[in-house]
């Protein structure tokens, strides 16, 4: 039980104490509520006795003790009797009245064994009317508490649960969003490495080519610069 429901419990109980005290009071005062006070305290002292008695009471032994009783009287009855042949209308007529008298000595038999319960004195019943309709408030009053309390728990349980699932969607998508960046990121880094190497090797190619190749014009030029420098040494010699 929580702390909430606990002291909500106390404040209530504490404010039914006078409810119920004031019950009590229109019940000696009010002539309705008094007579239904009594009415209802004397049903509920019958049921109580008759369930107390009930218990107490074995049904069996009391058939037992009535199917005695009976075949005592059918024993006395005939041995009053002149034992004398009788026809069959009287054998019939002696067997109903027989089933008669049985069913007359089972009932006044059950009559002296069906307790009777007295009734209770009106200022008792007044008193305990009032008690129960008090008691009866106050249970009243715990138990639209404990249920309200139970409506208030599952209800936060329920809006908590809706918030876990609202982060969990919120962190889902940005998860999502997270990967997809993470994926252009990727991309956009393979396309820059891709380029700074074949950058890096076209760099190391091209003047090895420069190297091993020498254009046609160059070797031209060659060509003609010799014949020059030959020139002034044969002539120098001619002289």
């Amino acid at each position: 039980m929580s702390l909430t429901l606990k002291i909500t419990s106390l404040f209530v109980r504490t404010l039914a104490k006078p409810m119920a005290n004031a019950i009590k009071r229109n019940a000696h005062e009010h002539e309705r509520f008094r007579k239904l006070c009594v009415r209802f305290a004397q049903g509920l002292h019958r049921i109580d006795m008759r369930m107390r008695l009930g218990l107490l009471q074995d049904p069996a032994v009391i058939d037992r003790q009535i199917a005695k009783e009976v075949a005592a009287a059918e024993a006395a009855r005939k041995k009053s009797q002149i034992p004398t042949v009788k026809t069959e209308a009287e054998t019939k007529a002696e067997e109903a009245l027989t089933a008669k008298e049985r069913e007359e000595i089972r009932k006044k038999k059950e009559a002296a064994h069906k307790p009777r319960i007295r009734p209770l004195s009106e200022a008792k019943a007044i008193e305990m009317g009032a008690n129960f309709a008090a008691e009866t408030f106050i249970f009243a009053v715990g138990i639209g508490v404990i249920v309200f309390e139970q409506w208030r728990q599952r209800r936060k349980a329920k809006n908590q649960r809706d918030d876990i699932r609202e982060d969990l969607e919120e962190l889902q998508q940005e998860l999502k969003s997270v990967r997809a960046e993470l994926e252009d990121v990727k991309a956009r880094n393979a396309e820059t490495s891709t380029g700074k190497l074949l950058g890096f090797w076209k760099g190391k190619s091209e003047p090895s080519k420069s190297v091993e190749k020498v254009p046609p014009e160059s070797k031209s030029e060659e060509t003609s610069q010799a014949p020059s420098k030959e020139l002034p040494s044969q002539q120098q010699a001619e002289r």
